[in-house]
């Protein structure tokens, strides 16, 4: 049995708020799986419905990316509802996800903050025919959203000029040039935008421009 007194420790408050989950340390998988039912009410405490979910969480815990699954297909099985036909739920934007693993997550937190508002929102556009919120694009088209809404970037060329100065590893002067291009000074325009883009990896701030280009290629 792998230990870890942070995810232990963590836990016990998932234990007091959702007390129908339960976790158990797989050790050829390394990683711990949450499983059980998790009860969803409205904001006035009135009980709506009930998921069977699991969630696979990497044994390099807080900096990880849960993986969240619905068992009990209430949900359709389709992209459009931003699950796959296996039960892999899409709680956000990969890349929310990715800079939130790189700071460090809460097990509860994420439940409480993706996982419990995910099915929620399931379960207001089984009633009502829509979601209650903001709901991303699918695939790279979620991806441009980010930056564009996240960031307030204006378009794909100035995506792909701040990204492009992001990878060069080049110092971000605070009283020069915004590098979005848009002739602000970077301290005022997309100075703190840079550092959470940073947290992408070099690798996936590589891959979104290489996409980027090819889109304003055609």
């Amino acid at each position: 049995m792998v230990t870890n007194k942070k995810f232990e420790g963590d836990f016990t408050e998932v234990e007091n708020r959702f007390p129908k989950l339960a976790y158990s340390w797989r050790a050829k998988l390394k990683m711990w799986l949450i499983t059980g039912e998790l009860d969803i009410c409205d904001n006035k405490g009135i009980y709506w419905n009930t998921f069977d979910i699991g969630m696979a969480v990497p044994y390099n815990y807080p900096y990880c990316v849960p993986i969240v699954i619905e068992k009990s297909t209430l949900i359709p099985r389709d992209i459009d509802w931003h699950i796959s036909e296996g039960g892999i739920c899409c709680l956000d934007v990969y890349h929310n996800l990715i800079v939130q693993s790189k700071v460090g997550i809460h097990i509860c937190d994420f439940i409480l903050e993706k996982v419990y508002p995910f099915f929620a929102n399931q379960l207001h556009r089984l009633e009502g025919g829509q979601y209650a919120g903001k709901e991303y694009a699918h695939y790279f088209e979620g991806i441009i959203q980010y930056y564009l809404e996240e960031h307030k970037l204006p378009d794909e060329d100035s995506i792909l000029l701040l990204l492009s100065h992001i990878v060069t590893r080049k110092r971000t002067e605070r009283n020069k040039d915004c590098p979005c291009g848009s002739g602000t000074k970077a301290k005022y325009c997309h100075l703190q935008s840079i550092e959470i883009i940073k947290k992408l990896g070099e690798e996936q701030i590589n891959t979104d421009i290489d996409k980027i280009k090819k889109r304003l290629e055609n």
